[in-house]
């Protein structure tokens, strides 16, 4: 299991991180069970919100995607969305997942118990 909290997958922010943070970041994570990632924004709201270190539903998928991850909970949501959001959200993130192959992808909710 891997927990990813306050994450920004993109470009936009200004971070002191190596030039090949993204593959150590992918190795880091390559095989996981289960991957817990950040995902406050939709691909939209980022526009506006780059370098505030969170990312979105499409780059946690990209991410779990290329790393081969088993499942992907999505967590970390914005206050401002409702339930109705979250869930536009991951089907948006589902979609995405199915295309790319076998990855499960679920929203975190409050009192959520996972096993692993």
């Amino acid at each position: 299991m891997v927990y990813v909290t306050d994450n920004e997958l993109g470009s936009g922010g200004d971070y002191d991180v190596g030039p090949n943070w993204r593959q150590e970041f992918v190795r880091f994570v390559t095989g996981v069970d289960l991957l817990i990632h950040d995902a406050m924004y939709s691909p939209d709201e980022l526009e506006r919100h780059r370098g505030w270190g969170h990312s979105t539903n499409l780059e946690a998928v990209a991410l779990a995607v290329e790393a081969g991850a088993k499942r992907l909970v999505l967590f970390h949501h914005r206050p401002e969305h409702d339930d109705a959001a979250v869930d536009r959200l991951l089907d948006q993130a589902r979609e995405a997942a199915s295309r790319a192959g076998k990855l499960e992808v679920t929203a975190a909710t409050e009192g959520m118990q996972l096993t692993l």
